[in-house]
């Protein structure tokens, strides 16, 4: 059943996402905040896609802790799932990027289109630097930066180091830093089959930057980020054993 539904998603997913691309292209004679409030329903499409056939459900806790202002959001990656969903999270968005992705046909031409901060992650000292002069920009217009500190997808239960560029934009501006976890992973991995179930998504207490090294916030982080992951993950483990 689950391979069923997996191709059947992925055989809706594909022309869906070339739809919206091609849309999204489609907005940049619109104002940027309606362009990115339009935009969104990818992701709105995808996950309702996600759970129409594969039966992927959700669930967000302590959204409370979500600063009102612009922030910086630390997210652990490990399915396309977390991106389609953030703006759930919080409206004014924009991501860092690695750049390949904006040479994407039709995907990637809508990316562009949505002011991302993209980066060259081969020149390290250049993409902090272009990560830091982009996200104050976009800072102080009042959109938060959302940056996936492992920097690629991971397995659900191999995360991968956090990289300390959020934790160096969150120092540099002073602005909060938002640790979100969640297990989407389980339910839409990288390969392999989709499986039905909730994906939890836990937003963290915001950390102060001020009186902290980048390598404390990242490491604050990456600690509540990945005991938070790992007990999500052994309780959705625990849940299908008991199936």
């Amino acid at each position: 059943m689950n391979t069923l539904r997996t191709w059947l998603f992925k055989i809706l997913f594909v022309p869906a996402t070339i739809l919206w691309s091609a849309f999204i292209v489609c907005l940049i004679v619109l104002p940027f905040p309606l362009r990115l409030r339009l935009a969104f329903g990818w992701g709105y499409t995808t996950i309702w896609l996600a759970r129409l056939i594969v039966g992927i459900k959700w669930q967000i806790h302590s959204l409370d802790k979500m600063p009102q202002g612009a922030c910086v959001l630390m997210v652990n990656h490990q399915s396309t799932w977390e991106t389609a969903f953030l703006p759930n999270l919080k409206l004014r968005q924009v991501w860092v990027l690695k750049k390949e992705l904006m040479m994407l046909p039709f995907f990637g031409w809508a990316l562009a289109v949505l002011r991302p901060v993209p980066i060259d992650r081969k020149q390290k000292r250049q993409a902090m630097q272009k990560v830091i002069e982009e996200g104050r920009q976009r800072i102080e217009s009042g959109y938060s930066v959302i940056l996936f500190p492992e920097g690629t997808r991971a397995p659900a239960d191999a995360p991968l180091p956090f990289k300390l560029g959020a934790a160096r934009l969150a120092a540099a501006l002073g602005v909060p830093a938002v640790p979100i976890a969640h297990n989407a992973g389980q339910f839409w991995p990288k390969r392999g089959l989709m499986h039905p179930g909730t994906v939890h998504v836990v937003v963290g207490e915001p950390i102060d930057p001020h009186g902290k090294t980048p390598a404390e916030i990242n490491a604050i982080a990456e600690t509540w980020i990945n005991d938070t992951r790992a007990r999500l993950v052994a309780a959705e483990k625990n849940r299908r054993g008991a199936a």
